[in-house]
């Protein structure tokens, strides 16, 4: 009896340290999926109002028309329509999809693009083509230098608080973030951390990438400048 006795207790043990380790993994899938789960609600602090978005897309596309009449002077300005900003990751592609949508032959080199020869093309109309293709896309990077003081550190928090933990829990390698304050200066050179880079530059196959970018968007909704 004694012995049956403690087989029970042991048996109950091992049975509750069992259910422990079963709890505890549980807890642990759904913090997973919790991050995992994607877009944070967008923050009300740093929301973009329509007549900030508006001022934004009329620097952005004054910024992209000085260097068409820097070799162009004489050129008349079309008018052009934000379709959303895009990340560096995905803003090679965008405007090659761009160009080549309207008539112009463009090789892609690793992640940036260069033009061909077009029949019937000068390179007048290569450079609008890049006016408008550049403006219906903007960089994050280039909307970023018009955000205020507040709306970087929402943008740094959102990096380091959303996207980066997301990507390493799904197994993608990212980089350590910098401090505020040499994230603040590399907005300013356009050379802006992001913890997306190291995936932008691994082999990656695309619909994994894909994937990943709808599971842990690149980007906070509020930094969309299009109409």
């Amino acid at each position: 009896m004694a012995i049956s006795s403690r087989r029970g207790r042991a048996g109950a043990l091992t049975e509750g340290r069992g259910r422990g380790r079963v709890i505890r993994g549980v807890a642990v899938v759904v913090v997973a999926v919790g991050v995992l789960s994607g877009c944070a609600p967008s923050d009300p602090v740093a929301d973009l109002t329509p007549a900030e978005r508006s001022v934004i897309r009329g620097k952005l596309a004054a910024q992209n028309w000085e260097v068409v009449t820097s070799r162009f002077p004489f050129a008349t300005r079309p008018e052009v329509s934000v379709v959303h900003t895009t990340d560096d990751g995905s803003w090679p592609g965008s405007m090659v999809g761009c160009l080549r949508s309207a008539g112009f032959t463009v090789y892609v080199d690793g992640r940036y693009f260069q033009f061909g020869s077009t029949a019937g093309r000068s390179t007048e109309d290569f450079a609008l083509g890049t006016y408008l293709c550049s403006s219906r896309y903007p960089r994050a990077d280039d909307v970023m230098r018009f955000l205020d003081r507040d709306r970087l550190e929402a943008l740094f928090g959102y990096f380091t608080g959303t996207v980066r933990p997301c990507l390493v829990l799904s197994g993608v390698k990212s980089e350590p973030p910098p401090t505020l304050s040499a994230f603040l200066r590399g907005v300013e050179a356009r050379k802006s951390w992001n913890p997306y880079r190291l995936a932008w530059s691994s082999p990656i196959p695309a619909p994994r990438l894909a994937f990943l970018e709808r599971l842990c968007p690149s980007l906070p909704a509020w930094m969309d400048v299009a109409e």
